[in-house]
């Protein structure tokens, strides 16, 4: 299996020693896999009491949804406090979250298999961390690009932790400051590299029923440089379990620009998150919102 991610070719590409592990972060890591479900029910509890807790988690889904399933929004929020504080705990268990099942890996292989750069296009829906490491796992390592903050030595407990996740198996990171300059370098080189395609912008568009801003630099760096596209979706089960699927190769010169392959990227990821909506983390985060008036 052809391996670009761990080439060696010199260039804009990082891949950092794993962030400082905390004492925080060694302790809450300490506890055994089999007892994470019950602390979590246990604050689940305690957060579903708190007025605060409820009413920020009801303010992101009724950004995420309420345009387009305001029925849906009371169930989603007590859902997403619940997938809250599920996040923040198995973040520090990665054997729950970075072995996910991969439905078509063989679509990233193929693309791989071109020789062309190839964006994994993916929104912060499910434990994208996880999923990042359920693909290295499976045995197709990547790169990431990642905000600076997430890589400084001073980051959060949480984001150093998310960080050391997200690399596990041979995956590695690049930080958003080496520009669009350094990304596309790394796709030129055939590397495959994961970018969120949720992030701030001016590129007015529609996501489940709302006006948003987005960005179409993913698009752009994909069209620039005959990137294939290649899309993840999370998925969860009724029982719980987490996987991931990918898309087929999205050949970017069938689109006229970068604003109609992001307009695509994002139709075809609304089912995944309608389907599990509170899995999406922190949509009030991802998006601009245009100005009244």
């Amino acid at each position: 299996m052809a391996d670009h991610a761990r080439s060696t070719t010199t260039g804009p590409r990082v891949s950092e020693k794993p962030p400082r592990a905390s004492a925080a972060m060694l302790a809450r890591a300490a506890v055994p896999d089999a007892l994470v479900p019950a602390i979590t029910r246990a604050r689940t509890r305690r957060k579903l009491t708190s007025e605060t807790a409820v009413s920020k988690a009801r303010a992101e889904m009724e950004f995420l949804i309420g345009a387009i399933r305001p029925g849906d929004v009371e169930r989603a929020t007590r859902a997403y406090v619940e997938r809250d504080v599920m996040r923040s705990e198995l973040r520090y268990h990665p054997r729950l979250i970075g072995r996910q099942p991969v439905t078509n890996l063989e679509a990233l292989e193929r693309a791989r298999a071109t020789g062309r750069g190839v964006v994994l296009s993916f929104l912060h829906h499910g434990h994208y961390e996880g999923a990042m490491a359920s693909l290295a796992w499976a045995g197709s390592p990547l790169g990431m690009l990642v905000s600076d903050d997430m890589l400084a030595p001073e980051a959060p407990t949480f984001l150093r932790q998310h960080i050391r996740v997200g690399r596990r198996d041979g995956n590695w990171t690049m930080p958003a400051s080496s520009g669009m300059a350094g990304s596309k370098a790394v796709l030129e080189r055939g590397e495959v590299l994961a970018v969120a395609t949720d992030v701030p912008g001016r590129s007015p568009l529609t996501f489940l029923g709302a006006q948003r801003l987005g960005s179409s630099g993913a698009a752009r760096m994909a069209l620039d440089t005959g990137a294939l596209v290649v899309m993840l979706f999370a998925r969860c089960a009724a029982d719980g379990t987490l996987s991931i699927e990918l898309s087929e190769p999205i050949e970017p010169g069938d689109f006229a620009d970068p604003h109609q392959l992001l307009l695509h990227l994002l139709a075809a990821h609304e089912a995944p998150v309608l389907a599990w909506p509170e899995g999406y983390h922190q949509p009030r985060l991802r998006w601009g919102v245009p100005a009244e008036g």
